[in-house]
């Protein structure tokens, strides 16, 4: 079996070791020259230009670059225009497209995968390239939720002091890595939400880290449902934030 993959990053690279666990020879794309260990690599930059013909059908190709800053610029190069030059070269028989929960308006109210809206400039970016995703035969988007690992917990000290309290939603980087591996082995189409099934208030989080929090919140809720996903038996090894920072033994 063989796949391919755009990204090498903090999600890219667990991707890429779980993949080869379940045997896929792997080919990686990336800008930088230096190659992973036990894959192949494609030095490419797929904002500059189409990725060159590559021979052969893949059993599997995972897009999931991310832009180094937040800028409405980036968020075009990177996930629309390195993505068509990306899907450019490559031909593949399962197609998994890593998006974003941020397609969702930041107010109360219930979310489920056909509710997405262009409510900012980035959630009509990550729109596009959903669709620009959607044009390839078999393909899956993956929308994740918050993305941390314990190296990189979100909320920590350093933070900045948190006014407001809302409910997060939280997906630890193994699981998000698991989730792509998992809707490769079970041919998964369309679209998925993604995060551990158990969202938590911002105060309860910071209190329990022992950081100043904001006053409880009262008000309704923003609520992301990713039930569609669990339901093709998917279960995540955290299952809730605090279990992947605070009490995880390894991530």
């Amino acid at each position: 079996m063989r796949a391919i993959i755009a990204g090498y990053g903090y999600l890219g690279e667990k991707i890429a070791v779980l993949l080869r666990q379940a045997g896929y020879e792997l080919t990686v794309v990336r800008r930088s020259s230096a190659a992973p260990e036990g894959f192949s690599l494609i030095q490419h930059d797929l904002v500059a230009a189409q990725l060159p013909d590559q021979s052969g059908i893949f059993d599997a190709a995972v897009f999931c670059l991310a832009p180094a800053i937040r800028e409405p610029a980036a968020y075009q190069r990177t996930y629309c225009v390195a993505q068509q030059n990306f899907l450019a070269g490559v031909h593949a028989t399962r197609y998994i497209y890593i998006s974003s929960t941020a397609v969702y308006p930041d107010e109360a109210g219930d979310y489920y995968e056909d509710n997405a809206a262009p409510h900012s400039e980035r959630a009509a970016t990550l729109l596009t390239a959903e669709q620009i995703a959607l044009t390839e035969t078999n393909a899956c988007v993956l929308r994740l939720a918050g993305l941390y690992s314990r190296e990189r917990p979100i909320y920590h000290a350093g933070r900045t002091v948190y006014a407001e309290d809302r409910l997060v939603h939280f997906i630890h980087r193994d699981d998000a890595a698991r989730a792509a591996l998992h809707a490769v082995q079970h041919n998964l189409t369309g679209i998925y939400n993604v995060h551990d099934g158990n969202p938590l208030l911002r105060s309860d989080i910071l209190r329990h880290l022992g950081h100043n929090a904001p006053a409880d919140s009262r008000l309704p809720q923003r609520h992301i449902h990713a039930e569609k996903f669990r339901s093709t038996g998917f279960t995540p090894i955290f299952p809730d934030y605090l279990s992947g920072t605070v009490f995880a033994e390894n991530t």
